[in-house]
């Protein structure tokens, strides 16, 4: 059927409705065919809709850059609907942010006059043609982008607008010298630490529970157990590098390739000048002037290098008589090139030359002429060159082959396999993430795992896995994504559980003993009575060592000992599943050490700008009435 339609696809009435299709949405736009004005809004802030239209733009633009930006990789992610949910979600978000911006603009009464506009529009790269705006660039592009210029205008008001408040709000910050200092003073502070650790395998034993327990359990946790859609392909692999392992090339070959490509194994003309620049980026009659005056003190016999070492502003090469190695084109400015390229002999000097340094006098002194390789040179990359060629023509003539094969005999694959002269293969059941290396690309598994495939138990097209690397796949079976039942999995269940209540016992146990602790025991009888090991740490930096980042985190948040109080203490549960016991006897403070350079003043400030806007855009949210239509949010996307 889908051959029909492909045969279809071609007469000139299909063309003309397509062609018609795609004006239609053109002129149209894409989101004329999900609704109008009147459809319902994707979210509301402050009384304020945000359209279906809008965020449909928005999503499609933040698409495009995703797969311009990832390419396949975003193809493959673009597969899992809940990926696509987040995604939709965070494209919401941000809409939801800069309206929340826009309306703080309008109540601090920020405002962008049209002349602002229309002299930015006239600087607008797109709207130029050569550096300088043209009207009918500037209408082409409007009617590409399907908007009038009353829509540009508001578009650049609002966005201008927008980030006028953004610069005054995030650009504003600044840190002193005095700031940085003790920051840096901080970030340099150890301390001396003991630890106690609760392991939670030691409370395992003290957890019970029964069938009925764990089958809640289960059902509250169904998605750790979810086995993922899984299927097993036959497949036929065909590589252009496995070809070129097999191809000879003749020396007849080799030499035939180097007769007609002999433009490839030319070496340039190399010139070696030496010059007397006079420094000036604009036209100047006076430096223009003395560089003529010195051009005839060379004419009359006087020493290059030396003027050059007397008068040339470009000191580096003025150091050497104004030398400037050898050039090839290309390197220098055209001017320069075409002038040191016009001297026929070495001695030979230029007139004054214009570039945008300034002026110069130039002098040719030597000229090594262009060299050609010979054949034994170039012989093993003219053979690599030969070989891929070769191999690249073998592929594209089984390729073509491998496709005819498996889509005349679309009931096997072994038919295709003898044509190319390869075999067929097979590939257990995997999943998207578990895919065999020879499999694993986003066309490959977004064909292998798509329901039509899969029900027509037909051979697949040919699919690129990379550049000269396809192959043909065919289903051998198929296993939907399902959860294991209660039984299939009640020992890991168990497992899981018993490692979950235990760590939840460590803790109170952590917890229980800081109590204890903090009433006025001492630590070592805690630790005696409970078999547990005091461990210490000594002069502890904030950042870095091979202490656990979450006690020495607990650490630096507890409290300065004191002349009361000597010792602080605090629990924590680490991600093993264990929790700790972590008492502070000593802080040693680190000055910090010179004054801090303007690069750090500013990197702080950046810090503190971006951590000042984010809670100014929280305190917009948290004071906002803002509603979401997630329905229509989703029916948005899914129609596209």
């Amino acid at each position: 059927m889908l051959e029909k339609i492909r045969e279809g696809s071609q007469g000139i009435i299909a063309q003309v409705v397509l062609g018609l299709v795609i004006l239609t949405f053109a002129v149209s736009g894409v989101s004329s065919y999900f609704g109008n004005s009147t459809d319902q809004p994707v979210a509301v802030v402050n009384g304020e809709e945000i359209t279906r239209a809008k965020f449909e733009q928005s999503y499609q633009s933040e698409r495009a850059r995703m797969e311009q930006q990832f390419g396949e990789m975003f193809a493959s992610l673009a597969a899992d609907s809940n990926y696509m949910n987040n995604f939709r979600n965070q494209v919401l978000e941000r809409l939801i942010d800069e309206t929340l911006i826009k309306q703080q603009t309008a109540n601090f009464g920020i405002a962008i006059s049209d002349q602002f506009l229309l002299d930015a529009i006239v600087k607008m790269p797109e709207f130029q043609v050569d550096g300088v705006y043209n009207k009918e660039r500037y209408q082409a592009v409007l009617r590409q982008s399907n908007l009038t210029a009353n829509q540009l205008r508001d578009m650049l008001r609002e966005q201008y607008s927008r980030n006028q408040l953004l610069v005054g709000l995030a650009g504003s910050d600044f840190a002193l010298p005095g700031e940085m200092k003790n920051l840096m003073t901080l970030q340099q502070q150890t301390r001396d630490i003991e630890f106690a650790l609760v392991k939670a395998a030691d409370q395992a034993k003290n957890v019970k529970f029964d069938d009925n327990q764990l089958n809640t359990w289960y059902q509250q946790n169904q998605a750790r157990y979810a086995t993922p859609e899984q299927v097993a392909v036959q497949y036929v692999e065909l590589k252009a590098a496995d070809l070129a392992k097999d191809i000879q090339v003749s020396d007849a070959d080799v030499k035939a390739y180097y007769d007609a490509n002999q433009s490839r194994y030319q070496g340039e003309e190399r010139r070696r000048v030496s010059h007397i620049l006079l420094e000036s980026a604009e036209e100047n009659s006076e430096v223009k002037a003395k560089a003529e005056a010195l051009l005839k003190e060379v004419q009359g016999g006087a020493d290059f290098a030396a003027l050059a070492k007397q008068h040339s502003s470009d000191t580096v090469s003025a150091e050497n008589g104004g030398d400037l190695d050898f050039i090839t084109k290309g390197v220098m400015e055209p001017e320069f090139e075409a002038a040191a390229y016009a001297l026929a002999k070495a001695g030979d000097v230029s007139g004054v030359v214009k570039t945008s340094f300034g002026y110069h006098i130039i002098k040719l002194t030597e000229i090594e002429a262009a060299k050609v390789k010979t054949l034994d040179e170039v012989k093993d990359s003219i053979v690599a060159v030969v070989k891929t060629e070769k191999s690249a023509e073998k592929f594209a003539e089984l390729q073509q082959k491998l496709a005819e094969v498996s889509f005349e005999v679309a009931d096997n694959l072994e038919e295709a396999a003898t044509a190319v002269g390869a075999k067929v293969q097979n590939a257990a059941l995997f999943s998207r993430a578990t895919a065999p290396e020879a499999l694993n690309a986003p066309k490959v598994l977004d064909t292998v795992f798509n329901a039509e495939f899969i029900s027509a138990g037909t051979n697949s097209e040919v699919l690129e896995v990379s550049p000269q690397h396809v192959v043909v796949a065919r289903l051998v079976e198929h296993q939907p994504a399902k959860n294991k039942s209660f039984d299939e999995v009640k020992t890991e269940v168990q497992t899981a559980y018993v490692a979950e209540q235990a760590a939840i016992l460590a803790e109170e146990k952590a917890n229980l003993l800081l109590s204890e602790l903090q009433g006025g025991k001492a630590i070592s009888e805690l630790v005696a009575a409970n078999q547990l090991t005091l461990e210490k740490s000594v002069a502890t930096p904030r950042f870095g060592g091979s202490l656990d980042a979450q006690i020495r985190t607990k650490a630096f948040e507890l409290a300065k000992p004191t002349k009361d109080k000597p010792v602080t203490s605090g629990s924590v549960k680490l991600q093993s599943g264990d929790a700790a016991i972590v008492l502070v006897s000593k802080v040693t403070e680190v000055p910090a050490q010179g004054e801090p350079s303007q690069a750090e003043l500013d990197n702080l400030a950046n810090q503190l700008s971006q951590s000042h806007f984010a809670i100014v855009q929280k305190a917009l949210r948290d004071r906002a009435e803002i509603s979401r239509n997630l329905s229509v949010l989703t029916a948005a996307t899914e129609q596209q």
